[in-house]
């Protein structure tokens, strides 16, 4: 795929070194792809890249950034003007995963999150906007969450974050159209990455549809297919797209039906 017969279509992909971002990464490249990837691990995108179709010939960039540092994305965003040129797709899928009740949330935790998954993007998207305008197809997908849509108790702090993502992208569609910038939003349910694991009490709190998560390589093609044919946004589970509206318009019974399928059992208080 590629905007004239000699060049692939550019890509960055945040969050690049394992999950989500790893599979999304790897699509893109087997699909003729030029693919920037972009993480804190460098051992870990070296790794990556040497799995990457077309390995070094291709021209697959390797980007080592903390997306909590603004002049370590404004160094990265540079290397990719000069190497790419134009941008034709940014993935932004670099997120930290948190569950915690409220009474147990930590502090430095939590401004984790919000400075990986909100500041990060937003800053991401700051820096990669030259180099969109650059291409004559630009897309941007956002990866948020379906409890960025319809919250669920334990993950409050998880979920707003992603709430802030699907608001991101609303905005962006109406700032950036004048751009031709095609601004997506993609939701995925519970993905099979060992995005909790290293949480605290994990056992503790619920797990929706742990049983039936979503494979990264799935979310990967949706993402292939927003930037074939960009959409506002898209939710991966009916469910959570129908309790989401239900939210809306009968919030004490979206409650009640959240309640039973997961679970959720509030803590003894004296």
């Amino acid at each position: 795929m590629s905007d004239s017969p000699t060049r692939a279509r550019c890509a960055l992909v945040t969050g690049a070194s394992s999950g989500i971002g790893a599979a999304t990464a790897r699509l893109l490249a087997e699909n003729g792809y030029r693919v920037a990837i972009l993480a804190r691990r460098a051992d870990r995108l070296t790794q990556l890249a040497a799995e990457l179709a077309g390995g070094p010939a291709r021209g697959h960039l390797i980007l080592t950034c903390d997306l909590r540092d603004p002049d370590a994305i404004a160094t990265a965003f540079e290397r990719l003007a000069r190497e790419f040129g134009a941008l034709d797709l940014l993935v932004n899928n670099a997120g930290m995963g948190y569950r915690a009740r409220v009474d147990e949330i930590e502090p430095e935790l939590l401004k984790r999150v919000f400075e990986t998954n909100v500041l990060g993007l937003l800053l991401a998207c700051r820096g990669a906007l030259p180099s969109l305008r650059r291409s004559s197809r630009p897309v941007v997908v956002n990866i948020a969450s379906v409890v960025g849509r319809r919250g669920i108790p334990g993950q409050s702090a998880y979920a707003a974050s992603k709430a802030a993502v699907v608001s991101i992208g609303e905005s962006l569609r109406v700032e950036w159209a004048h751009l031709g910038i095609a601004v997506c939003t993609l939701n995925p349910g519970l993905t099979a990455t060992g995005f909790f694991e290293a949480q605290p009490n994990p056992s503790r709190l619920p797990d929706p549809d742990f049983a039936q998560s979503t494979g990264a390589d799935h979310v990967a093609r949706h993402v292939l297919a927003l930037d074939r044919s960009p959409r506002p946004e898209v939710s991966l589970r009916t469910k959570w797209r129908l309790l989401a509206v239900l939210s809306v318009l009968a919030p004490r019974l979206a409650d009640r039906l959240l309640v039973g399928r997961l679970g959720w059992k509030s803590p003894t208080t004296h």
